[in-house]
């Protein structure tokens, strides 16, 4: 049997991949149970599961294979329990999948001595194929691709890349049997709509696998050829797609940014949700629905013919470039059951949007977007971040710029280099330094140390990283080359509240006191600075 050990943020998600591979495992005759420590949480204040319970469910029973997955974000939980899991249950193959464990799996099997073998990426065949082999009383895992497997001789190896599934029709619906559905439908309203915060019986879904998009912040835990690149070349894209073609050639596929199933998937899924569990809403967690104009249409076209618009109200992700080509898909989403479309905009300066995030958005997409929601009667939901590498004063002030002359009242997130985005590829030993200054001091050539002790010292830094990366409300490492980690949490307030004063106050400030042209703010904000209007005051007083 598989139990697989789900660690969300937050009790709103269905366990959406654990049930996949469930199902998969069902199909294939095995047993299978799923432990859902992000649902049982809340049977305990919302406290994490006391080991005791957890021990008693992994003892319970011999499993064959104990698997264990979740984002980035879960790292340090993961770490937590995989003593505890190996303690219990010492003879069962320990496997890693997920965001968490694909993109560094070399560093998570130096990291956490438990687990015997990580699954990179898409895992619907991969963990299909080691299931056979542990079902024929097999460890030998070599011709399963996709793998990255501990051994005893240079630590680990990796098995060949697997190719992307071409059809994402083939994968089964999840084994919603096995999750905690009271649980999560106790959870159903979010305040991003009337109908989503009215809401009694809400599931989550994800169809979409990866993204068209490049933004530089962004990963899709393995499911793109853009991870799959940066994965095998450790960051080295060109490096890593001579493996993807090798791949691709042995398959004959091409693995592209983004797949989808076919719409009616996609609608059959809530059918069956209505059917079983008679949900009132669904939100779409795809990365970004719009980008593909053509699924959406067909889509919403299919969900208003069976009904579906009228009985289940839904809420997705979308992208302002799309909307500003076809506003039109706005209205057609609305009038199919769509009560909430999220944006992320990022920031509104188009030299950060450019330079820095790479999405292919200008800050003309976004007021495009925003008038379009308006017009069909729906209400801009957007996420904006600061802290991105290259961004000045001048371009927090095009942001908070945008939010004024919009109405718009935002908290921003700080950018956050997650491991498998390409800014922490390209940022990693900068990044690791703010962990331990002992790497900033070898690096500026303050002191030598041999290679090994310097991994060392880079795997303990990491560590420290990853396990910080558990809220995206909260401070990790900035990549930021203009701001430090305390001015970014004043300036992030100052700008929700739309205070333009004190943030020009505090660029006058730190322009006095240190001559950096990163606080010297252009003469067009003027209009917004008080110190430049009392300047410009005493001037004329002074003259006349």
């Amino acid at each position: 049997m598989v139990p697989e050990i789900r660690l969300d943020s937050s009790p709103n998600h269905f366990p959406f991949w654990a049930g996949i591979l469930a199902a998969i495992v069902e199909q294939k005759g095995g047993e299978v149970g799923i432990l859902d420590l992000n649902a049982l949480r809340v049977k305990y204040g919302g406290n994490q599961v006391p080991s005791k319970i957890i021990a008693d469910e992994i003892s319970s029973e011999k499993w064959d294979i104990i698997g264990i997955g979740g984002l980035t974000t879960t790292y340090a939980r993961i770490k937590q329990l995989a003593p505890l899991i190996r303690k219990f249950a010492p003879d069962s193959l320990f496997v890693g999948g997920g965001g968490w464990s694909s993109y560094n799996p070399t560093e998570i099997l130096e990291l956490i001595h438990e687990l015997d073998v990580i699954v990179i990426g898409e895992g619907e065949e991969t963990f299909g194929e080691l299931y056979d082999q542990v079902k024929n009383g097999s460890r030998d895992f070599e011709n399963v691709n996709g793998l990255c497997i501990r051994n005893s001789i240079s630590k680990y190896e990796f098995t060949s890349p697997r190719a992307l599934i071409s059809d994402l029709n083939t994968i089964p619906f999840p084994a919603y049997d096995l999750m905690e559905t009271e649980i999560y439908f106790r959870f159903s309203s979010i305040p991003l709509s009337a109908d989503s915060f009215n809401s009694k019986r809400r599931v989550s879904t994800v169809w979409e696998r990866g993204c068209p998009r490049g933004c530089t912040f962004c990963s899709h835990n393995g499911m793109s050829r853009i991870d799959l690149q940066n994965i095998y070349g450790e960051g080295d894209r060109k490096q890593g797609e001579k493996l993807v073609r090798i791949s691709d050639k042995e398959n004959d596929t091409f693995q592209l940014p983004a797949r989808w199933p076919s719409p009616e998937y996609a609608v059959n899924n809530v059918k069956l949700l209505k059917e079983k569990f008679d949900i009132d809403f669904v939100s779409i967690l795809d990365e970004n629905m719009t980008s593909n104009l053509k699924w959406t249409k067909e889509f919403c076209d299919l969900y208003v013919k069976e009904g579906l618009n009228e009985t289940v109200k839904w809420g997705t992700l979308g992208d302002a470039p799309s909307v500003a080509v076809k506003p039109e898909i706005i209205t057609i989403m609305r009038d199919s059951g769509c009560s909430y479309i999220s944006f992320g905009f990022e920031s509104a300066s188009d030299k950060v949007l450019n330079q820095d995030i790479q999405k292919g958005q200008l800050r003309t997409h976004l007021q495009k977007t925003v008038e379009t929601l308006k017009a069909a009667k729906m209400t801009p939901i957007t996420t904006f971040m600061i802290g991105n590498m290259h961004e000045n004063i001048n371009d927090l002030m095009e942001t908070v710029d945008f939010w004024i002359e919009n109405g718009a009242e935002i908290d921003p997130f700080i950018c956050t280099p997650y491991v498998g985005s390409p800014i922490f590829y390209d940022n990693k030993d900068y990044l690791l330094q703010q962990y331990d200054t002992k790497l900033k001091l070898v690096a500026e050539g303050h002191a030598k140390v041999d290679d090994k002790t310097l991994q060392k010292w880079k795997l303990s830094a990491l560590d420290k990283f990853m396990t910080e990366c558990g809220d995206a409300t909260k401070y990790t490492a900035t990549v930021s080359q203009y701001f430090t980690i305390p001015e970014l949490f004043a300036l992030k307030e100052f700008m929700y509240k739309h205070d333009t004063t004190r943030m020009l106050q505090m660029a006058h400030q730190k322009f006095d006191e240190t001559g950096l042209e990163q606080w010297k703010h252009d003469d067009k904000w003027n209009k917004y600075c008080e110190v430049c209007k009392a300047k410009e005051e005493l001037s004329l007083k002074i003259s006349s």
